[in-house]
């Protein structure tokens, strides 16, 4: 436990307060163990892209996992959307209520968000709580990453709704949730882990309930924000006074592409004033036709996970620690759009490129703490089609990673699912197990990062064969335009790639958002994700 500020008072004493709070995010981790454990789908059971937390019963984060930043900075406004839907008197042990409206609190269609109420002795505590991504909620293509223009194609939307009653299931929403989604019996047994996740989260608190009283669990859940608050706020202190401003462009939506002085920029202005941080991100470009909008929990995320970053040391990150950062997102912009804007890459394009936006306007405060910007993407590539082995449909979808920005603490990460992802490597014995494919290269993109003192981080290349016709697949990745830039005179990385090599030996070059993309037996797709920026001049 790092040295409390003098101003931080707790009515716990500190011995009782550190152990709960550990065991609360201890068991976050446990909720993460049984949903990949559990899960049907490599995309959750091997690349973990999931996340968990335990919620106090205003729905704010009080503990979470080593999970997905953009899963967690967004939970809260799911977990407010869902309460104003169902009241804190409404709910009965073994209830549960399902999630994943991006304009209620959500991040995109295939992340799943389920509530779990646990009780003491007085009534609701709190909630377990679990994001994850599901590989298929339907819509246009398979995967749910379409390139669309209204968010009703991409797939199913759910408003809160009421999945368990008292332990039970409700058929009538399970029958007509998978009658809507590609391969129902994977998605049903990924829907039966994530409960499970979330009950060990709500049995493993009541063991911290009966062991220490729920009168002291409540409190401690107050006093761990309020702990993780005034720690942020005195971290913000070491950042220099002042305003600083960026722009950056998008690639393009999947309609149009923007090279640098279209309607695709994203802008920000960062006010440091004493403890907290003002991103005010007016004169950011309208909401686009395609699916690059960030839902305002996704922005929110972005700058939740910036400022913790920045702060370092061990800073619990909670709601208590967003208290100082204050945003303002014009509705009908890519940072915060409106109904019905399709928001598909909004969570794992532009999330990640606000990152790189803000590390890039903060550059002139942090001096030689500035970092680089990285490759810019979660790096979605989904497939589908009908397994040749069985004759059933299969979805399969991977998030690839790139190169992470230098910094003055040496080279940047080679191959990394950097900032608002942390994905796993997905193997590629999984990969040709789960579709008719076979993976003729995975490697690192040697010189790809930005020169400087310390390089950017290496981009990575993925290349595979097609062994069947028809076989669909979709790409939403960033950073084929504009480079991840360096900082402190460093150079900028190389832009990312893709391309099919026909059977019949034609190239065809596919811009970083490419959506209902068929290859036939023989063709090979090449995915070359971006470098990341270099630091400082050799």
């Amino acid at each position: 436990m790092s040295e409390l500020p003098s101003q931080l008072v707790l009515e716990t004493d500190p011995i009782t307060f550190e152990v709960v709070r550990g065991g609360l995010c201890a068991i976050c981790e446990e909720m993460k163990s049984v949903m990949t454990r559990a899960a049907f789908s490599p995309l959750l059971s091997l690349s973990a892209d999931l996340s968990c937390a335990l919620l106090d019963q205003q729905g704010d984060v009080v503990a979470q996992g080593n999970d997905i930043p953009v899963h967690l900075g967004a939970m809260p406004f799911s977990a407010k959307a869902i309460l104003a839907r169902f009241p804190i008197y409404s709910w009965q042990k073994g209830d549960a209520v399902l999630s994943n409206d991006p304009y209620s609190g959500g991040s995109h269609l295939p992340d799943m968000t389920i509530l779990s109420p646990i009780f003491d002795a007085t009534g609701v505590l709190g909630f377990a709580a679990s994001r994850v991504h599901w590989p298929d909620v339907g819509g246009a293509a398979p995967g749910s990453s379409a390139v669309t223009d209204d968010i009703v194609k991409e797939g199913l939307r759910i408003p809160p709704v009421r999945i368990l009653r008292g332990g039970e299931l409700d058929p009538g929403v399970t029958t007509l949730l998978f009658a809507n989604v590609r391969v129902p019996d994977d998605r049903m047994g990924d829907f039966r882990a994530q409960i499970a996740c979330n009950q060990r989260g709500v049995d493993r608190v009541h063991e911290l309930i009966a062991r220490h009283g729920g009168e002291t669990i409540r409190r401690i859940l107050a006093e761990t924000q309020s702990y993780s608050q005034t720690m942020i706020e005195y971290a913000l202190g070491t950042i220099p006074d002042g305003v600083y401003r960026a722009t950056h462009h998008l690639d393009g939506d999947g309609y149009i592409e923007d090279p640098g002085n279209g309607p695709l920029n994203l802008t920000v202005s960062i006010s440091k004033t004493h403890s907290s941080i003002h991103c005010d991100f007016s004169g950011t470009g309208a909401q686009a036709r395609g699916p690059v909008n960030a839902p305002l929990s996704v922005t929110a995320s972005a700058c939740y996970y910036l400022v913790l970053s920045l702060a370092g040391g061990d800073i619990p990150p909670n709601s208590g620690a967003y208290r100082p950062i204050n945003i303002v997102a014009p509705p009908g912009t890519l940072v915060n759009p409106v109904h019905p804007a399709p928001v598909v890459s909004g969570n794992t394009e532009v999330s990640n490129r606000l990152i790189d936006l803000m590390l890039d306007a903060l550059a002139p405060a942090m001096g030689h703490r500035a970092i680089a910007g990285s490759y810019g993407t979660a790096g979605v590539f989904a497939l589908g089609g009908v397994h040749p082995l069985h004759g059933r449909p299969f979805v399969h979808v991977e998030t690839l990673g790139g190169g992470m920005g230098a910094s003055q603490q040496g080279d940047g990460l080679d191959g990394h699912r950097t900032h608002m992802g942390n994905t796993m490597n997905l193997p590629i014995e999984a990969s040709e197990i789960a579709c008719p494919i076979k993976i003729e290269r995975y490697e690192l993109i040697d010189n790809s990062g930005g020169d400087g003192q310390y390089a950017g981080g290496r981009g990575v290349r993925r290349v595979l064969r097609a062994e069947v016709d028809n076989l669909s697949f979709s790409l939403l990745f960033e950073r084929a335009l504009h480079p991840a830039h360096g900082v402190m005179g460093g150079e900028a990385g190389e832009c990312a790639a893709f391309r099919i090599k026909r059977s019949d030996r034609t190239i065809e070059v596919l811009s970083s958002k490419t959506a209902a993309g068929m290859l036939d037996e023989g063709d090979v797709l090449w995915i070359e994700t971006a470098g990341g920026g270099g630091w400082g001049t050799r």
